[in-house]
């Protein structure tokens, strides 16, 4: 169907689809602000589980290893890229941690290309779409892509799922190159794995041999490589998946954190995301099923994963970017055909929904308040100890266990990538165990005290020196407050 003359919006984006490198480089323009901007980490394992190892790989400083790597549940795969990265850059002269992190989210927002590649060959070259800009623009500069900017291993791992999802429609060399990219991302987050059976059986529902036969070989070399790394590092061929299973599903490692009901993927993801809402229910689900005839391995393969998930009882929207961003392929595949008012308010308010993740994605600069903490203990020099105190009881978030939260630990510090001590002499302790010490007189000249949400109570703090406080962006969260204290002189 044609569009109507009277939507200005898509009488300029009917002109002919964008050429690939136009796409690209418009692609890369929507991710330059996130390089620029969105510092920090987005949750504690981006840094303590990535970062930090990657850069202790990379220089041989100090790291603090949490009890996941202490279990052996960890695989250093994406550490090892990610210190490559480090040495890369390092080479190129770039030092500074903030500037070094940065050129980090560069090299990693090329990397985010891929699925934008793959998209602009299956709407312009495969199943071609007669007006193919608008979901080009969608899928471009939805926040669900651009946080592939950002360094870790699910974000890594959540950008080559993505690229696998969309290759699979292709002929068979993409089957392949999907293969690999989807064993590779077993390598950086073992659940991508999942996506696999679903992404396999409509390939075989789909009759075609070849392709099912080169994409299941592909996946091969990602899981040897795995296989291999935990080998040499744990002593064991894919020792670090099995321990990640038995702790989080035997051992019920997930359930100390917190838990949502089974449909929170659903309303809390897919709802809002693909704008499922009544008056425009019908136009979104007519959008999905016509993306499905043109991705039906993305949203089967999705949907397995979604479903999968929705039985563990620790649920969080970022596990599931991968998930979304391609049932987001889907529904874009039918947003360049805006026929009716409904379809039109579906297709804004898509629009306006994805800038604002964009925005998100692109502008907030996370855990702010701890980062700037580790960069000011970096230009202080390195003290001599530091006690990290937790927040108070009474402001406790009981789902979550009390020595996650009353203790302080060293994760409440930024990362050491940032602060760079010359070991981890980081103590955790609640405020009357501080309380206490500072009683006693235990508190040595060098020593440092990180109070995390709250300050000090009147009572400790009159024996201490507070010399900096720190906060989140635009202060908006209590839990991401820092105080730094030491001994008066």
């Amino acid at each position: 169907m044609s569009h109507r003359p009277s939507d200005p919006l898509h009488s300029r984006l009917a002109a002919p689809a964008w050429s690939l490198p136009t796409f690209l480089l418009v692609c890369l323009l929507l991710r330059l602000p996130a390089v620029a901007f969105a510092d920090g980490y987005e949750f504690l394992d981006q840094q303590y589980q990535y970062v930090d190892p990657a850069w202790h790989l990379a220089t041989g400083q100090a790291w603090h290893q949490t009890w996941e790597w202490i279990d052996g549940m960890r695989s250093w795969v994406y550490p090892g890229v990610l210190a490559g990265i480090f040495r890369g850059l390092g080479a190129c002269g770039l030092e500074e941690p903030m500037m070094l992190m940065r050129g980090v989210r560069a090299v990693h927002a090329l990397v985010s290309l891929l699925p934008m590649w793959m998209f602009w060959l299956v709407v312009v070259r495969w199943r071609p779409l007669a007006q193919p800009r608008l979901p080009l623009l969608l899928f471009a500069g939805s926040g669900l892509l651009v946080m592939g900017v950002q360094p870790s291993g699910p974000s890594l791992a959540g950008t080559l799922a993505v690229t696998a999802g969309l290759a699979l429609v292709g002929p068979m060399r993409f089957c392949v190159l999907a293969g690999l990219c989807l064993g590779f991302a077993f390598c950086c987050r073992f659940q991508e794995s999942l996506f696999g059976p679903g992404f396999f059986a409509v390939l075989l529902w789909q009759r075609r041999w070849r392709d099912s036969v080169g994409f299941a070989a592909a996946c091969v070399p990602g899981i040897l490589l795995q296989g291999f790394v935990d080998l040499s590092t744990h002593g064991s061929f894919l020792a670090t998946p099995w321990q990640y299973l038995q702790s989080n599903v035997t051992q019920g490692a997930a359930s100390r954190w917190r838990t949502e009901p089974f449909l929170f993927y659903v309303y809390a993801g897919v709802v809002p995301l693909l704008v499922l809402v009544p008056l425009l229910l019908r136009v979104a689900c007519t959008r999905l099923r016509e993306g499905t005839v043109v991705l039906p391995a993305a949203v089967i393969g999705a949907t397995g994963h979604l479903l999968a998930h929705s039985f563990i009882a620790r649920k969080a929207l970022r596990f599931e970017y991968a998930a979304f961003a391609l049932l987001l392929a889907a529904v874009a595949v039918g947003v360049g055909r805006a026929t009716s008012r409904a379809a039109r308010w579906h297709t804004g308010l898509m629009f306006a929904g994805h800038a604002g993740l964009w925005l998100w994605a692109s502008l907030w600069f996370g855990n702010a308040g701890a980062v700037q903490t580790a960069n000011w203990l970096r230009a202080h020099g390195a003290a001599s100890e530091v006690i990290v105190v937790g927040r108070d009881a009474a402001s406790r978030d009981d789902a979550k266990p009390a020595d996650a939260t009353s203790m302080g630990d060293a994760t409440s510090l930024g990362g050491f990538f940032y602060s760079r001590p010359t070991a981890d002499r980081v103590v955790g302790v609640t405020r009357g165990e501080l309380a206490a010490r500072v009683a006693r007189g235990e508190l040595a000249s060098g020593v440092l005290v990180v109070a995390v949400r709250d300050p000090l109570a009147a009572a400790t703090a009159d024996q201490l020196e507070l010399v900096a406080t720190f906060g989140g962006q635009f202060d908006l969260r209590t839990g991401e407050r820092r105080f730094i204290y030491r001994r008066r002189p």
